[in-house]
């Protein structure tokens, strides 16, 4: 791959700023971690490459991530669910003890770890919001809650949705596809949402209505043409040079997993992390653990 003759200013630029972002809390990201990353590239090629994928590093911090969950549920939310009510009538109901017919849900399915996401923004807004934890369930217990008509709402409750398969895998799992055409309102509320996802789920269950408070899109994938008309320094280095190479790295550094593409899962190709974990559709070259790569971001 032939690099730009800015190549190497370019990595100390972007290693600096990195620091920088560090340093003012806009990455809860610990410099000997990076640090440990950027050592496993060798050589301007690599060292260039590796760069390359710090400077388009989204991060959300814990503080960032809380308040897109505020923002989601006293006014995206709260907006669809009761149109031209008052921003804060969702929260009122879910901190009340009177029953709101409205039930959270976390989105996660019989094999997958304690540790999943979804719990964890369950806590986070029963903590941050001071709702009654009367009125969050576990999926089998909102599924009861449905067949005996004591909830009217479902509101499941996630921190991303990526391709929109694993979400629809979940709602199959549990049966929730079986009260589609009955008097229950279902909604899917993952705190950033990637288009890809929101328009699968729009084909495959219309009925579910997703409501996030951030959306990423095509100019997100690291392998789009946008992304490496700059990175590429006006055709230096193409999207089908850095693709090619990049595919080429991995496999000889091992440093995805065989259950995820090397691309993220959906080959959604996103370099976007949260301080608690890191999207499978993110690039594994990110998060990805083993004997043989220490991952930048958390997984």
């Amino acid at each position: 791959m032939k690099l730009p003759d800015t190549a190497e200013s370019f990595v100390d630029s972007v290693r600096t700023n990195s620091k920088l972002l560090i340093e003012r809390g806009f990455w809860e990201i610990p410099t000997p971690r990076i640090e440990s990353w950027f050592r496993q590239f060798c050589g301007p090629e690599e060292r260039f490459f590796a760069a390359c994928l710090l400077d388009q590093v989204i991060f959300r911090t814990r503080q960032q991530f809380e308040a897109a969950l505020r923002s989601l549920f006293r006014s995206n939310l709260n907006g669809n669910l009761y149109s031209g009510a008052e921003d804060l009538q969702l929260l009122e109901m879910l901190k009340g003890r009177t029953d709101p017919k409205v039930r959270l849900v976390p989105v996660i399915c019989e094999t997958d770890a304690p540790t999943k996401s979804g719990p964890l923004v369950l806590r986070r807004l029963q903590r941050i919001l001071l709702l009654n934890a009367k009125w969050m369930c576990w999926p089998w217990q909102a599924v009861k809650a449905v067949e005996d008509g004591s909830v009217e709402t479902i509101l499941f409750v996630d921190d991303f949705l990526g391709s929109g398969g694993q979400f629809e895998g979940f709602f199959r799992q549990w049966h929730f596809d079986k009260y589609l055409d009955s008097r229950i309102s279902h909604f899917y509320a993952p705190v950033v949402a990637h288009q890809n996802g929101i328009d699968h789920l729009a084909n495959t269950l219309p009925q579910v209505c997703v409501v996030s408070a951030e959306t990423l899109g095509q100019s997100h994938d690291f392998f789009s043409a946008a992304v490496w008309e700059r990175l590429g320094h006006n055709g230096c280095v193409t999207v089908d040079d850095a693709t090619s190479w990049y595919l080429d790295f991995s496999r000889k550094k091992n440093c995805a997993p065989k259950s995820v593409p090397p691309l993220g899962y959906g080959d959604l190709a996103l370099t976007f992390g949260f301080s608690h974990s890191t999207p499978n559709n993110s690039l594994p070259i990110l998060w990805y653990w083993s004997a043989e790569w220490q991952p930048l971001l958390e997984r």
